[in-house]
């Protein structure tokens, strides 16, 4: 929808004095007639405009303007043009991609990074600061997890195509979850799904999965019924002798299709990782080297 629809001057009596956000229902009635957000409404004693008393009735006249209302993004001065009802904006600002963010490699693998920028800028600044920390334009990859114990996780970025996705796995109590999420709109991956093999070529078992917005609802999808899942003690059937997992990872969409060719699916690329407890923040990785020249994550097995 267009700014044209936009009216300035019925937004600017649906500010919030106090923290400058859009008020929503319920909107309760000040004795002077000033209004105020709820969120805000709860955490003073008086009407920041008058100092007047609340009064616990509601604004019927106001929720309905607040309701019919079409709002801006939030993030309107740097760039998005995008507008909506008062819904829609709410479900607007999670996956919108001039939103503002911290490097998710601060979050989710502990690295000291204090890049922060928008959404859509997050796989550029990836791929220019975090090169080494991530396996590029590779969809179909090996990945050998290391030391496997209860409470550990794993994490690995991947590039493909200038689309950022990250890969973990944790193991808990009793159960092994893993899940491929992708920094990008919830319509962006619906056609994305991932396949895991967990095993050897000749005992393993494969299971294929929907691919997660990070940006829909964080790591909260890593969950069973929503991503691969296995009780601990199967997964103890398919560890190596050195107590290694080996996991084949694929990443499948119509756009990234073409990526590996057929002569790399006989030697894939495989990245070792070491594993960080689960809960705490630390996450280092095994960087394999191979005589006088390594990748960083990422070698060759025959």
């Amino acid at each position: 929808m267009s700014e044209n629809h936009l009216d300035w001057i019925l937004l600017k009596e649906l500010e919030c004095p106090v923290c400058f956000e859009y008020i929503a229902s319920p909107i309760k009635i000040r004795k002077t007639g000033h209004n105020i957000c709820n969120s805000r409404r709860l955490r003073v004693s008086a009407c920041p405009t008058c100092k007047g008393q609340f009064i616990d009735v509601r604004n019927i006249t106001v929720e309905k303007n607040a309701a019919i209302a079409i709002y801006p993004c939030k993030n309107r001065e740097a760039g998005c043009e995008e507008t909506f009802t008062v819904d829609g904006r709410n479900k607007h600002q999670f996956v919108c991609l001039y939103e503002s963010k911290e490097c998710p490699f601060r979050k989710l693998s502990d690295v000291d990074c204090s890049w922060t920028g928008t959404v859509s800028d997050i796989a550029a600044h990836v791929s220019s600061d975090h090169s080494n920390e991530a396996i590029q334009d590779v969809r179909h990859f090996k990945v050998k997890l290391l030391d496997i114990s209860r409470e550990t996780r794993y994490r690995q970025a991947v590039l493909i195509l200038g689309e950022l996705f990250y890969l973990t796995w944790e193991i808990g109590s009793d159960a092994f979850s893993f899940a491929v999420f992708h920094f990008g709109r919830k319509n962006e991956v619906e056609d994305i799904k991932y396949r895991i093999t967990i095993g050897n070529s000749e005992e393993n078992v494969s299971m294929t999965r929907q691919c997660h917005s990070y940006l829909q609802g964080g790591l909260k999808n890593l969950l069973p019924g929503k991503c691969v899942t296995l009780h601990y003690g199967t997964l103890l059937e398919y560890l190596s002798e050195s107590g290694d997992l080996l996991c084949e990872v694929e990443i499948e969409s119509n756009r990234l299709n073409g990526i590996v060719s057929e002569d790399m699916q006989e030697c894939l690329p495989v990245v070792s990782l070491m594993y960080s407890k689960l809960y705490c923040t630390r996450l280092s990785y095994l960087v394999p080297q191979l005589g006088n020249s390594f990748h960083p994550f990422i070698t060759h097995f025959n």
